[in-house]
């Protein structure tokens, strides 16, 4: 008889800017997170044949930091490898749904077939009115990408036990912190330069996208009308003091019962006057997923909707969207959820919003002999 352990692996995800690793252990209480490392690609991870030798001395800070045990690892790759599209199909008498989901993509795909790695993570089955119709969410990478990252990976010793896709993650950090409801909610998790922006029930995935939005773009922004001479730190330390503070303050105003004061000068209302038109683009998009949604499916409530990722940057940006959307909104804190085995893991616990998708990754358990 086998004997198989279950263990918890590092979750590396890798983006177009920054690595996060996280590694968790299971305790009575749920999960405890047993190390966390952040770091950042000076000059993006470019296409992985030509950048090996950036990610290279990164990955190789993980294999020699005390904060992991082990060498496996879960992965996930940056979203420029990664193909996704929603896709409906019908399923014949003689047919099983995976022949009908491999024969249907092919015509979404820009790579041919027998170079794919094909995951459906979420199936919708069809309603008794829908004429055997099933909706599907298609997410697939380049044989040759994946195969890349794992000799990347063994070449600092690491072993990639799975690899993960960042929808997945997000769903599986969500369910264990939040309990699942059957009423639709919005999942966004913001990164450098691209944003995800789902949305997802108990049972499905309703819609996923990328969209060309990140915190990149506010950083841009403010150096430009702000005169910081490229420093981009300050620009991001600007954000997290101010950010839309300057709109909250002046919606508590209109109430009679003012609570806080937050002290409005020049610099914060500056700021908010720079990023709020980038913003409004990124609720653009929001009102653009929910009007797909809507358009699927007639009097749709939307229970509420949770940011991480670089989200944490701005300050405010939950208030802001649920003031504009009118959907409850609220900042994605994992780390604050959880026992940290190392108290001084992070320099600022608002980081750990930043883990998101690493965390969530290090959720999947996985067994060995």
């Amino acid at each position: 008889m086998f004997n198989f352990n279950f263990k918890y692996p590092i979750g590396i995800d890798i983006g177009a800017q920054h690595i996060y690793a996280a590694q968790l252990k299971h305790i009575r209480q749920g999960f405890a997170v047993r190390g966390l490392m952040h770091q950042e690609l000076d000059d993006g991870a470019g296409d992985v044949p030509d950048r090996s030798d950036v990610l290279v001395p990164l990955l190789k800070n993980i294999v020699k930091s005390k904060r992991f045990v082990g060498k496996r690892v879960v992965l996930h790759i940056p979203h420029q490898n990664i193909v996704s599209f929603p896709m409906r199909f019908q399923v014949g008498k003689s047919e099983t749904s995976e022949e009908v989901i491999l024969r249907e993509s092919k015509e979404y795909l820009p790579f041919p077939m027998e170079e794919a790695v094909i995951d459906y993570p979420s199936i919708v089955s069809p309603s008794s009115d829908s004429n055997n119709w099933h909706k599907v969410t298609i997410i697939a990478v380049r044989r040759d990408d994946i195969k890349q990252y794992l000799l990347i990976l063994k070449k600092v010793g690491l072993i990639v036990e799975a690899v993960d896709f960042d929808i997945s993650s997000l769903i599986r950090l969500h369910n264990y912190l939040y309990n699942p409801t059957h009423n639709p909610i919005l999942l966004l998790h913001i990164g450098y330069t691209q944003t995800l922006l789902s949305i997802v029930s108990r049972e499905c995935i309703l819609a996923y996208r990328y969209i060309p939005w990140g915190i990149e773009i506010l950083v841009r922004k403010l150096l430009a009308n702000l005169g910081l001479a490229n420093n981009e730190n300050k620009a991001e330390i600007l954000l997290r003091k101010y950010g839309l503070a300057h709109k909250n303050h002046q919606n508590r105003n209109k109430s009679a019962n003012l609570t806080e004061d937050i002290e409005i000068n020049d610099i914060s209302r500056a700021i908010y006057q720079t990023i709020m038109p980038l913003i409004e683009e990124l609720i653009h998009e929001f009102h653009k997923i929910i009007a797909y949604i809507r358009s699927e499916k007639q009097n749709v409530v939307f229970k509420s909707i949770y940011i991480s990722g670089q989200a944490s940057l701005i300050r405010h940006l939950d208030k802001y969207i649920e003031n504009q959307l009118n959907i409850p909104t609220k900042l994605i804190d994992p780390v604050n959820k959880m026992t940290l085995l190392d108290s001084a893991m992070l320099p600022d616990i608002s980081e750990g919003a930043t883990f998101a998708l690493a965390l969530g990754l290090a959720m999947k358990k996985v067994s060995w002999l």
